[in-house]
């Protein structure tokens, strides 16, 4: 990863971050809102950012706007809507290639980065409200959005999971919100939404590209002026989840070929590299413990990995398995944390998790959205490392304070997806 960074304050809410890299042959921007996660505001909002991205006041069809983008060398203008811990994030984005590349050196990322805050400035917006034919077109892609949760089992399993596990906590809803608010949402308060979100949330704008944009910090500062009427509402990147007095399992009976066990651990362990390298040996690389003896040796499961939510302090361990093997599976993952507690952790475990991670941290840098993920996590700890730091950070974590974050890991949660007979 060899690039510049910078981020200056645009207000009390708006931070922007400039990342340089000169290989790069693209200009890329996102505008990341971050707000709590809301049963109330959820549709609304994820469907506000795919609305105001897909046309604006000078581009009033999903048809002008794509034309207008294939003429700028197939620049790429959306939205995507995803839940970190309590928050949602609501993130537009724009891309095209870098003017230099461009024909007689066209002011082509000027040109998107306008139509961009347009789409703030000007949405495609009369008396308070989205035009209803691409209201109904987007609010139909939403629904088929949340519908098509439950056709992907796997995912479904676990946010079957998190519900359970982060109950009464704004982690335990969907981005998307449900369908019946999805249902429920007309072009006015959507708008409502919108006004809502650009007033009050959290705002994190990150610029990739191979040289600097000198006049974007000015765009942007007088593109959000309209939008400071509204109080801030803070935000905790950050939010623990309680641990229950005893484990709660949670079972669904399903039209399915497949099984799925999900199971939740939640930690008090503020050390978050010995904790993401235990769920890391744990399951979290092709030669973890659950993967090479649980699914290899044993032969239980079609699959089972580990991931750790940072934001709720959670691990969560998910697996494919046959009805007969359920209760066998959940045994043996106990079996292999258990082994972890008692310290039978081997050096070449621990080599192994630490080449996947230097792998990994060697890759930061080789897409735009590589460099954006990799400061946004920065900005969400209150961390300033670079990916090398971060390594030697990993690195000079000891196998004691590995066996203590196992240890410290307390079950919360089993959900278990059963086949209908």
């Amino acid at each position: 990863m060899t690039n510049t960074n910078k981020r200056i304050l645009i207000s009390d809410r708006i931070g922007y971050t400039e990342i340089l890299d000169p290989k790069l042959k693209t200009n890329t921007i996102r505008i990341c809102f971050f707000q709590p996660l809301s049963q109330e505001t959820a549709s609304a909002c994820a469907l506000a950012g795919d609305l105001i991205t897909s046309t604006n006041a000078d581009y009033t069809t999903n048809t002008a706007m794509n034309r207008k983008m294939h003429r700028l060398y197939g620049a790429d203008l959306g939205a995507s809507v995803a839940k970190h811990g309590d928050l949602q994030l609501v993130t537009l984005r724009a891309s095209a290639i870098a003017d230099a590349y461009a024909w007689s050196d066209e002011p082509v990322f000027d040109t998107l980065t306008e139509i961009l805050f347009d789409c703030l400035r000007k949405p495609n917006v009369k008396d308070g409200a989205f035009d209803p034919n691409e209201f109904r077109m987007k609010q139909k892609e939403l629904l088929d959005s949340i519908d098509a949760e439950i056709n992907e089992k796997r995912i479904y399993a676990v946010h079957q999971a998190q519900k359970t596990a982060y109950q009464n906590e704004p982690a335990a809803l969907s981005s998307y919100g449900t369908r019946e608010q999805a249902e429920s949402l007309t072009p006015q308060s959507v708008y409502r939404a919108l006004q809502t979100m650009l007033q009050t949330a959290t705002v994190e704008i990150f610029f990739v590209g191979p040289v600097s944009q000198p006049t974007l910090p000015q765009k942007i500062r007088s593109t959000f002026a309209q939008f400071c009427t509204g109080n801030m509402v803070l935000v905790r990147f950050e939010s623990p989840s309680p641990v229950k007095a005893s484990p709660v399992s949670v079972c669904e009976v399903l039209p399915v070929n497949q099984c799925k066990m999900v199971m939740v651990w939640k930690t008090t362990d503020s050390n978050r590299y010995a904790v993401k390298l235990a769920s890391l040996i744990f399951g979290g690389t092709p030669s973890a413990k659950l993967f090479a003896n649980v699914r290899e040796k044993m032969s239980l499961c079609y699959y089972c990995a580990a991931n750790y939510e940072e934001a709720k302090r959670a691990m969560v361990v998910d697996c494919g398995i046959e009805t007969e093997n359920i209760k066998k599976t959940r045994q043996a993952i106990l079996d292999q944390l258990d082994a972890m507690c008692a310290g039978e952790i081997t050096d070449d475990e621990i080599q192994s998790v630490q080449m996947a991670l230097h792998n990994s941290l060697c890759s930061i840098g080789d897409t735009p959205a590589s460099y954006i993920n990799w400061y946004s996590s920065q900005l969400m700890r209150g961390t300033c490392l670079t990916p090398q730091e971060e390594e030697a950070m990993y690195q000079s974590v000891t196998k004691e304070e590995i066996v203590a974050a196992a240890q410290s890991m307390q079950l919360d949660t089993i959900y278990t997806m059963e086949c209908a007979e």
